[in-house]
């Protein structure tokens, strides 16, 4: 979203300032920076590792971007809190997968950072038709909206799996709960690359890894759709990609 923002701002003429930890990767705010945009990183909680961002970096965040906002009377676009987010998915992702498939899908796989995708996407599968199954994946050790236990919001699995449910969670889309280890997602990341040509980040790597195992545990022939939200390129400072 930010690089998207990045990108608008820029055609615009607009000012913009990226709140982000600095557990992120460094090619994440070098682009922010090469689009024009102008960045602040945040500290992060104690016994914070680079790579990894936690519920409580993203609290840190969070109040250094209230504390910004105010004091400059900004625009916050705010993906966690703006219904506008999933709007926008359901009035083009979803629309776009429904056309591309000609209709013919069985489920739908997202993992759940702001839950724009997910519940975007499912209003749009389930309102064609209400036989598309929709699976929510979460971190395996954070499946906070399946209702289980968490263990820890410091993964490695990017933009999401923070134990938290956005206010604009739709409960009534979800048909089931899938869960993905980080080493899971980054084999699949690294599977895609080397044998599909598809260079993805975390988030992509748990996205496959999470519809993988739910064509496995069908036991029938499914087409399964899920998204790859995010470029590999953000990562080559990570050991995503050795």
């Amino acid at each position: 979203m930010g690089t998207g923002l990045a990108i608008v701002c820029a055609v615009k003429g607009y000012r913009m300032i990226a709140v982000m930890s600095e557990g992120n990767s460094v090619e994440r705010r070098r682009m922010l920076q090469s689009l024009g945009a102008e960045v602040v990183l945040v500290p992060q909680a104690p016994g914070g590792r680079p790579g990894y961002v936690s519920k409580g970096d993203l609290d840190l965040v969070e109040k250094k971007t209230v504390e910004l906002a105010e004091k400059l009377g900004a625009f916050r676009p705010d993906q966690f809190m703006n219904p506008a987010n999933a709007a926008a998915h359901e009035l083009t992702t979803g629309e776009e997968i429904w056309e591309q498939t000609e209709g013919r899908l069985d489920a739908f796989v997202s993992y759940v950072g702001s839950g724009g995708t997910f519940v975007g996407v499912s209003r749009t599968l389930k309102r064609h038709d209400h036989s598309v199954k929709c699976y929510a994946v979460e971190p395996a050790e954070a499946p906070f909206l399946a209702g289980g236990r968490v263990t820890s919001t410091r993964h490695r699995i990017q933009g999401g799996g923070y134990a938290f449910s956005p206010p604009f969670w739709d409960e009534t889309l979800v048909d089931g709960f899938l869960t993905v280890t980080d080493e899971e997602a980054i084999g699949c990341a690294r599977e895609l690359a080397m044998k599909e040509g598809i260079f993805g980040g975390f988030s992509g790597g748990a996205d496959v890894a999470a519809a993988l195992k739910l064509a496995r545990e069908s036991g029938r022939a499914l087409r399964i759709v899920t998204v790859i939200p995010d470029t590999g390129l953000k990562y080559l400072s990570t050991d995503l990609y050795p």
